[in-house]
């Protein structure tokens, strides 16, 4: 998918870079449709996870995946942490 008329990019730092990277790393197969995709990449500082989608819809879409997903994966490394 070449067009990208809507995007949202998410900077995550002072995080476990591999954890979000393994996991995003599987979600962007479920994270990929007609009209949009997710994409990871590894910054200086940290990770960004990059939605991008041909219309605002699939863009809220893709969205609340990603944070539904970045929810789950840190509120999991918390209660681990409080272990």
């Amino acid at each position: 998918m070449s067009e990208c008329g809507f995007k949202a990019t998410f900077l995550l730092e002072g995080v476990d870079k591999d954890l979000i990277i393994k996991s995003f790393k599987t979600l962007e197969k479920e994270m990929r449709f007609s009209r949009g995709f997710v994409t990871i990449e590894v910054t200086n500082d940290g990770v960004s996870i990059v939605a991008c989608a041909k219309d605002i819809t699939s863009l809220r879409s893709l969205v609340n995946g990603v944070v539904k997903s970045l929810y789950l994966i840190l509120e999991a490394v918390r209660i681990d942490a409080d272990s």
